[in-house]
């Protein structure tokens, strides 16, 4: 396995393990559930508040289980008590922390729902603009009450205390050294196969008293396996489509290729929920179009670093933010996408000069789960461009609230870029479930018909 994939691998689990919710965030759902227990229901901002904590962990939970997938691979031909060697031990120990972060995280909302019916129902309703199906929370609830899921992150737990001096020592790297320091954080030894019969307990109460909980359809996925024992074979709910193949075709970034100009921001569009889980709305992700090295080197602009690679090497076009990191990326893998429109900056050239410096000064950074636009050390997709292209001529972008955090959705964007005749849409695929381009003049009225515009 390369060492790159453990980096990013690393990456992500650092930008989840820094979006788990504060003491101050879980006193204020605490005050939110007491207030809305008293006069029987949630009001608007209360609600908000809630749904977006909820969201917010699924994501980083659909973000850690994508993650250790790619490690996975790793451990499928070994056999127990085989001796592991220094990669493979620090594929281990990183994806021991991300099931550990998600088994542990669970348990804040399962700690604010298990005694109050109220937050339990809320967070069972269905919220389109979020993904969120009937009955999610119950499906979440029952996955970490189950003996025979939870069995094999006990035994990979095990396999962890038994090998600990090995498996932090071979994570004792630059690289490597932030994961090993959240697993000493997280104090692993504790937990105890007896806090799953409470869990239980509390379930078949209160299924009881719900007198119906239904299973519902779960998408089952294996975490992780080594030396006999695997991580927790954790559902993860929501997640359609798995394996199902994207329609922007590498025929079809061919073509794009040719029309592109430095400047241009992708608004991307996946048509499976797992992937729309980090921002809600029919467009939820956004990246920013960089150029080739060559038509960037003509317009001076410098090369910069994202700790992988160089803006200026072969390939690279594309600055975008996900669960790796904000990094340089090639077109072809930003549009591993269903449906994608494509935004001109009306701009003078020098203009875009500079959001594309500015955009790029950000490459390396990680990514932001919790989508605080207030702070610039973590970014999320729709950051990036947001901090490239504000105060630029006469964009200027304003920042809406949610869940008491201001942050820009890619939808807010596309609002706000196209009615103030800041940016122009100039391409537009795949949507209606449909391959192919709009044509030019169709673009700006199928556009605002996919979602709820403010332009026409």
């Amino acid at each position: 396995m390369s060492a790159n994939v453990l980096k990013d691998a690393a990456r992500t689990l650092r930008a989840s393990y820094a979006a788990l919710p504060t003491p101050r965030d879980m006193a204020a759902l605490r005050a939110d559930s007491k207030a809305a227990e008293a006069r029987g229901y949630y009001d608007p901002i209360e609600d908000e508040r809630l749904r977006e904590v909820y969201a917010s962990y699924l994501g980083m939970r659909v973000a850690i289980w994508q993650t250790i997938q790619t490690l996975k691979p790793c451990f499928t031909r070994f056999k127990k008590g085989q001796r592991l060697s220094e990669g493979e031990l620090q594929a281990f120990g990183i994806a021991f922390c991300g099931a550990e972060i998600i088994v542990r995280t669970g348990e804040y909302l399962i700690g604010l729902a298990k005694d109050r019916d109220i937050v339990w129902k809320k967070l069972d309703e269905a919220e389109l603009r979020y993904g969120l199906e009937r009955k999610s929370f119950t499906r979440l609830y029952r996955q970490l009450t189950s003996n025979f899921t939870m069995r094999g992150f006990y035994n990979a737990r095990d396999y962890f205390d038994a090998n600990r001096e090995a498996v932090m020592g071979a994570m004792a790297t630059e690289e490597l050294r932030p994961i090993a320091d959240i697993l000493t954080t997280l104090n692993l030894p504790t937990a105890s196969r007896g806090d799953h019969l409470k869990r239980y307990r509390r379930f078949v109460n209160f299924s009881l008293r719900r007198r119906s909980i239904s299973a519902g359809r779960n998408t089952m996925f294996a975490l992780f396996e080594a030396t006999g024992s695997d991580i927790a074979e954790l559902k993860i709910p929501l997640v359609k489509n798995i394996g199902a193949a994207k329609r922007v075709k590498p025929e079809v970034i061919e073509t794009l290729k040719s029309q592109l100009q430095p400047g241009d921001v992708f608004i991307t569009r996946h048509d499976d929920a797992m992937s729309n889980l980090f921002l809600p709305g029919f467009w939820p992700h956004g990246a920013l179009y960089i150029g080739p090295p060559k038509a960037r080197q003509a317009r001076s602009i410098a090369d910069v670093s994202d700790g992988y690679k160089q803006s200026l090497a072969a390939g690279i076009n594309i600055l975008e933010a996900k669960k790796d990191g904000v990094l340089l990326r090639p077109i072809e893998e930003t549009l591993q996408v269903d449906a994608f429109v494509v935004l001109r900056p009306k701009l003078t050239e020098a203009q875009i000069n500079d959001a594309l410096t500015k955009g790029l000064s950000h490459a390396g950074k990680l990514y932001d789960f919790i989508f605080n636009f207030a702070t610039s050390d973590r970014l999320v997709c729709t950051e990036v461009i947001y901090r490239a292209y504000h105060g630029v001529g006469p964009v200027d972008f304003a920042l809406s609230t949610q869940a008491g955090r201001k942050c820009l959705s890619a939808e807010d964007f596309l609002n706000q870029a196209i009615a103030n005749d800041w940016f122009e849409p100039v391409m537009l695929y795949g949507i209606g479930g449909k391959n192919g381009f709009e044509a030019s003049e169709n673009i700006r009225l199928k556009l605002s018909n996919t979602f709820a515009s403010r332009f026409t």
